[in-house]
């Protein structure tokens, strides 16, 4: 059986307590619902969702479910300003910490607790919890050059690091591996833009994609990150040919080891059965492949 946090049941309970407040019939996503149960009920089961493995909550409408969340606690806010108005602020809060906004998170659980709520205690748990990660995420990470930007980078990695170790085993844990892979992300990103002005550059930028790939393999962004290393893969084959176009410079074995290490990665996600990715994953190695053919063919 599925556990709910404890702060949700107070905060369902809470609810559950005051007199029902209706809103009208609702036909749409965006629709003020019948009650506030109602509201809560679809946040409350995927306040547990591991965001890092899945992707995102979405209701039947197609609607990523947090969003939406926030929107239909709007308009119940809107019909009904002076109703259970600590309960709708806590559940903007979580909804707001699982979108990655965390700063708007802090603020929305001092309010509860500004209110001298029956929540008001674990809102200050919240409010500690979402003020250290958005401390976090304001570290910067652009750079005037690729050295600070890289060291700018590996400080805010270090910072998500202790919270991770912080929030390890929790609902919350998912969420930081969310910013950890992002910073990796981008650090790879970096190292291979600017991989000619790094000493052994190629190789560098490949051990970052694959170090992605190898620390990430759990992640829902997997076959993203492979395809980025057939895309690098791809990148070096046509390096290759631009750099030895004469017919006698041009080796057809040394390009097609080079293109073939392309196409490996490509055809993983093109034939990775229920992966979204799946359909990219078929375009570019068909691309590819064409187009390696076609290389071929011209130095024949």
């Amino acid at each position: 059986m599925r556990r709910r946090p404890l702060a949700t049941v107070a905060l369902v309970g809470v609810l559950l307590a005051a007199a029902p407040g209706y809103a009208g019939d609702s036909t749409e996503a965006f629709a003020p619902y019948e009650d506030l149960v109602q509201v809560l009920a679809d946040l409350t089961w995927h306040l547990d969702d591991d965001v890092y493995r899945f992707p995102p909550p979405r209701d039947p409408t197609g609607h990523d479910l947090y969003r939406l969340t926030l929107d239909r606690l709007r308009s119940w806010e809107q019909r009904f300003p002076d109703r259970l108005r600590d309960v709708t602020t806590y559940a903007r809060a979580e909804a707001l910490e699982r979108l990655g906004e965390y700063a708007a998170a802090a603020d929305a659980y001092r309010q509860v607790i500004a209110m001298g709520s029956p929540l008001a205690e674990r809102a200050r748990d919240g409010a500690a919890r979402a003020a250290d990660f958005a401390a976090a995420a304001a570290l910067p990470e652009d750079a005037p050059d690729v050295p600070a930007r890289l060291a700018a980078l590996k400080a805010k990695l270090d910072a998500w690091d202790k919270l991770l170790a912080r929030v390890a085993g929790t609902p919350f844990e998912p969420l930081a591996r969310v910013e950890e892979e992002r910073l990796e992300e981008a650090t790879a990103a970096t190292v291979v833009a600017h991989r000619r002005l790094i000493d052994d550059g190629d190789a560098t930028a490949e051990r970052s994609l694959r170090f992605l790939i190898e620390k990430h393999a759990e992640s829902k962004n997997l076959p993203a990150h492979i395809l980025r290393l057939a895309d690098f893969y791809a990148e070096l084959a046509r390096e290759y040919v631009d750099q030895h176009h004469r017919p006698l410079a041009f080796d057809e074995d040394t390009f097609r080891q080079r293109a073939e290490r392309a196409l490996e990665m490509y055809r993983k996600v093109a034939t990775w059965d229920g992966s979204p990715a799946k359909p990219e994953g078929q375009g570019r190695f068909d691309a590819f492949d064409a187009w390696a053919s076609a290389v071929l063919a011209r130095y024949r």
